[in-house]
Parts: C-alpha cells; structure tokens; sequence
C-alpha cells in the first residue's frame, strides 16, 4: 500500500473506530515520590474472578514507562466536566498534576478528585500489541468517587451521557 492509500485507510479506521463511544480514563503511577499519569479511553474490564482490567498505552508513552516500573496504577473514571483533566493528562507537559486534585490510595497510587470511579491494580501481564501495549491489572481495590456522570468520547469529541449525536 502507497502512502496516499495508507493515509486514507487511517482515516477511515479512526472514522469507523470513532462510531464506538468509549469512557475516558486517566491511568496514574508514581515515578518516585512524583504521581504522573495519562489519559487513555482503550480500557475495559477483563474477568470478574479474579477481578482483571486492561488498557493499552501507546509504546512511547512516558507514563507507562513508569507504570512498567512500580508495575502497579490507578484507573481513574473521568466525570463529564472533566474535559479539561483529560486534556491536560493528553498532553506533553511536564507536570500534568499542577492545579489537578488528587489523594492517593491506600497503595499510595493517585486517585483524582471529582471522578465518577477508581480502580487500583497490580499489574499482572503485559503484551505487544502493535503500536501498544496490552496491559492486564489484577484490581485491588476499587471504589466510587464524588462525580455523577461521565465523561465520553465519541466522533472525536468529548460528550457526556444522554447527549445525541450532532
């Protein structure tokens, strides 16, 4: 395949891809004593005995690195006015935790305030999958948080629950 249809085969997979609505997530660690984190809408749940979650990080990303690390994270569940959280997690910065509120759990993990749920997990295998990686956590603890609906992305833009398509 030529670099043009290449292209367009992209285009098509991410329009095609994009019909699926998806929740957005933001996935912590701690890299030392400093939480760092990423946003990631490729999550699901695995298995309920045991209790087994995965999401897929691009290889690249410097979050999962660390995550590779401690091999624990928390998968924190954005609430609906959280665009915002899950943009600045998108990001290249630096620091994606300055001005964003933020307690660990009792695995010392960072869970984000103002989310609709958490999931804290142990890592317990990790696969390539292409350009990602397929990572499977064993769920610790889990829990509610004080956010009432979530936050979602389809067509390519953030929605909440119950908004109709454009």
């Amino acid at each position: 395949m030529d670099g043009e249809a290449a292209q367009a085969a992209a285009r098509t997979y991410r329009d095609v891809l994009g019909q699926y609505a998806s929740g957005v997530t933001v996935v912590t660690t701690l890299m030392g004593d400093a939480p760092v984190g990423m946003t990631c809408q490729s999550f699901t749940s695995v298995s309920l005995d045991p209790p087994l979650v995965a999401f897929l990080p691009m290889k690249t990303s410097r979050a999962f690195a660390a995550i590779r690390k401690t091999r624990r994270f928390c998968v924190n569940f954005l609430a609906a006015e959280q665009a915002e959280v899950s943009n600045a997690f998108a990001s290249q910065a630096d620091d994606k935790f300055a001005g964003v509120d933020w307690a660990p759990t009792d695995s010392g993990m960072p869970r984000l305030g103002g989310i609709v749920g958490w999931v804290d997990c142990v890592v317990q295998d990790v696969h390539e999958a292409g350009d990602h990686y397929l990572v499977i956590g064993r769920v610790e603890d889990l829990g509610h948080g004080d956010g009432e609906k979530p936050l979602l992305f389809h067509r390519g833009r953030y929605r909440t629950a119950g908004e109709g398509p454009e």
